[in-house]
């Protein structure tokens, strides 16, 4: 698939709801179209599992670490708690499983835009399927993009680059992992804008 029939695609499937956003946001439904892009291809059922993040994650429950980015242990539990027991209580091997498929959750990206299942903590969302849904994954993903540019002082409707750098990596200026992640996202949102 070339990237005109990419865009094309992402434009055919999400355009509509990528244009109302747009419109409520300040977003452009370019760049959204171009985050999709990259980081799902348009497929809203897109998950990955990050092996570093469970690593990081699991840290932080057991106390190695004190926290990730701003979840500590607290919350992490609580997300992943399937019944409050006392401390002593014998849990079922399938609560046990269950706790640990809601903790590997968080270490997967989900969505249109590959939004990390650690977001439904600070966001406070009722669980992972918040992600797996288009749109409140593409609100998450809006809401997510403000705070990038208040914390960084960028110009969400111009400082594209940026803000391309920040989702990829957490902060503007940082080494990409894939170092064609930012100019594949503003080639892209070029090839997006002129489709008819």
């Amino acid at each position: 698939m070339t990237e005109t029939q990419l865009m094309q695609s992402i434009k055919a499937k999400w355009g509509d709801q990528l244009s109302a956003m747009a419109t409520s946001s300040s977003v452009p439904a370019a760049f959204l179209a171009a985050l999709i892009a990259g980081e799902s291809g348009g497929d809203a059922e897109a998950k990955r599992f990050e092996p570093s993040v469970f690593s990081a994650l699991g840290e932080v429950v057991i106390g190695r670490r004190s926290m990730y980015g701003s979840i500590g242990a607290m919350d992490i539990l609580k997300f992943v708690s399937v019944q409050a027991v006392p401390p002593a209580a014998i849990r079922s091997q399938t609560d046990f499983a269950n706790e640990l498929t809601r903790f590997a959750h968080l270490a997967h990206s989900w969505g249109l835009t590959q939004v990390m299942g650690y977001e439904v903590i600070p966001f406070r969302l009722d669980g992972i399927a918040a992600l797996q849904s288009p749109m409140s994954g593409l609100n998450v993903t809006l809401a997510m993009l403000n705070q990038f540019a208040y914390h960084n002082h960028l110009d969400i409707t111009k400082d594209f680059a940026e803000l391309f750098n920040c989702w990829n990596t957490g902060r503007p200026h940082s080494p990409t992992h894939d170092p064609n992640y930012i100019p594949n996202g503003l080639g892209r949102m070029k090839i997006y804008e002129a489709l008819p």
